[in-house]
């Protein structure tokens, strides 16, 4: 096990790290009030059985001790939490577990941290010991979570957007949310079973620098535009997209699902095709708009603009293309400025750009948005235990905490008053800066694909890794995608079959 460590943040503060987000003006916590104040930083909790007088005949025994959001202060809690270490690191974590406990001070931390969290999650899983599981994580295991939550093993979650802010008196979570988070999140049977604490969002990233030198252009506004740009930079003997072939479901950062969305806007059929991909409504594979996003792929491939190493590459040897000047962009998420920041010169800013495939600038443009640092609660655990889970997820969307994963960690920020005040964008990461003023620029619109069933036939599974094995193929212009895309499809009417018997 890895214990929360003292990562001197206390010293941080001091030296101005956060000095310009102010001192927390009130805290409070979810799910009930309490009539005591806050207790003092660093206080221990009061015992019940020697601080608490015992009642003379006749008298009421007195209450316990409670914090302003209802919960005991007597009563000591530890979290078990799994924690994923990915490309934003676990800093901000550690940041928020320390202030967190100095508060209340009766609440302890028991980490797994690892960078295979996901598998360890599932030998948990399958190991049915509701007593050795985390009482709470920050990634889905292997298959993801609705057959978790369909089966009542995670605890539902929807009720923290209406927790009070701790750093906002008045305020509910979902006031000062950026917008379209709520509505972003996904649904398993109308209810929401996971919470999250940053966002993100998905294209092509590239070296500003690079750009700027060769007059290349940073904002493509058409599918003829983006092609343009892609036949430039080649003539000037530089790869123009790269991604990872080792783990090929990287393109879907920049040409994913949100390009279907996108061209489903442009035929006026977005919202039923948007309910047909959450329930793996017919056609899937075979739709019109996903059939035209791998023909687009196959066509740039056989152009040559994607790298020739891709089968090969892993993610950072992808984003180590783009660093090292010899590919222009690569498609990957709002993480890799922080992934990548021991490989990148002290100089180097990260550009941005969606893949517009609309026709003119007057269609919307749509960017694959989505949520990070995912929270979850196993709903075998006691009420305390999942009660505080809860209190924790709200402590780290302060402005204090969000404004330390986004400068530190480069983790979107979910608060909206941060993204709104120019002086606390002014220290976010140069990926962040990029990606908010092309959505402003574009007037996009950003978008969380996701599922609201689960499918466990083993043709669903079988039918993806077939596309999966042939994403690099389209992308190299050595494979067709229809015919692969026919199969896909035949596999998926087959898993559908299975699972209404």
């Amino acid at each position: 096990m890895v214990h929360a460590r003292n990562i001197g943040l206390r010293k941080m503060v001091a030296i101005g790290i956060v000095a310009a987000m102010g001192v927390l003006t009130a805290c409070a916590g979810g799910n009930g009030g309490g009539d005591s104040g806050e207790s003092a930083a660093g206080e221990q909790p009061k015992s019940s059985t020697s601080d608490t007088p015992t009642p003379a005949a006749g008298e009421t025994a007195p209450q316990p001790e409670v914090y302003e959001n209802g919960l005991p202060k007597d009563e000591k809690v530890t979290l078990k939490v799994g924690f994923f270490v990915g490309g934003y690191g676990r800093d901000w974590f550690d940041y928020a577990v320390e202030s967190f406990t100095e508060k209340y001070p009766n609440v302890s931390f028991d980490i797994t941290a690892s960078p295979d969290l996901k598998n360890l999650l599932s030998t948990k899983i399958s190991a049915g010991n509701d007593e050795d599981m985390f009482d709470m994580f920050n990634t889905a295991p292997p298959g993801g979570v609705v057959s978790l939550a369909e089966a009542g093993k995670l605890e539902e979650m929807g009720d923290i957007w209406d927790y009070p802010l701790p750093d906002v008196p008045g305020e509910k979570v979902k006031d000062r949310m950026l917008a379209g988070m709520y509505e972003s999140t996904p649904l398993i049977d109308g209810k929401m079973y996971e919470f999250t604490t940053a966002s993100s969002f998905g294209g092509l990233f590239f070296n500003k620098a690079l750009f700027e030198k060769n007059g290349w252009n940073q904002n493509p506004k058409t599918w003829a535009e983006f092609e343009a740009l892609l036949a430039d930079i080649k003539a000037d003997g530089i790869i123009p997209i790269t991604f990872p072939g080792v783990h090929p479901s990287y393109h879907s950062w920049a040409f994913g699902p949100a390009k279907m969305f996108e061209l489903a806007d442009m035929n006026g059929t977005v919202d039923e095709f948007i309910e047909r991909y959450k329930t793996y409504g017919l056609p899937e594979f075979t739709s019109p708009e996903q059939v035209e996003v791998w023909t687009r792929i196959y066509e740039l491939g056989k152009k040559g603009y994607f790298a020739e190493g891709l089968p090969a590459l892993t993610h950072t040897q992808s984003q180590m293309q783009v660093i090292q000047g010899q590919a222009a962009m690569v498609s990957t998420g709002s993480h890799v400025e922080n992934e990548m920041k021991e490989a990148t010169p002290a100089d180097f800013q990260w550009g941005y750009m969606a893949v517009p495939f609309r026709e003119n600038a007057d269609q919307t443009l749509w960017i694959r948005s989505g949520t990070s640092n995912f929270n979850y609660i196993w709903a075998a655990k006691p009420e305390l235990n999942k009660k505080w889970a809860k209190e924790f997820i709200v402590w780290t969307l302060t402005l204090e905490n969000q404004q330390f994963a986004a400068e530190k960690s480069g983790a979107l920020p979910m608060r909206k008053d941060l993204i709104e005040d120019p002086a606390k964008t002014a220290n976010l990461s140069t990926s962040a800066q990029s990606i908010l003023k092309y959505i402003g620029d574009n007037n996009a619109h950003t978008y969380k694909a996701s599922r609201s069933v689960s499918i466990s036939d083993p043709n669903l599974a079988q039918a993806n890794k077939l596309l999966d094995e042939n994403i690099v193929k389209f992308a190299l212009g050595m494979q067709e995608p229809k015919p692969i895309l026919e199969e896909a499809e035949e596999l998926l009417k087959k898993a559908l079959e299975a699972e209404q018997k």
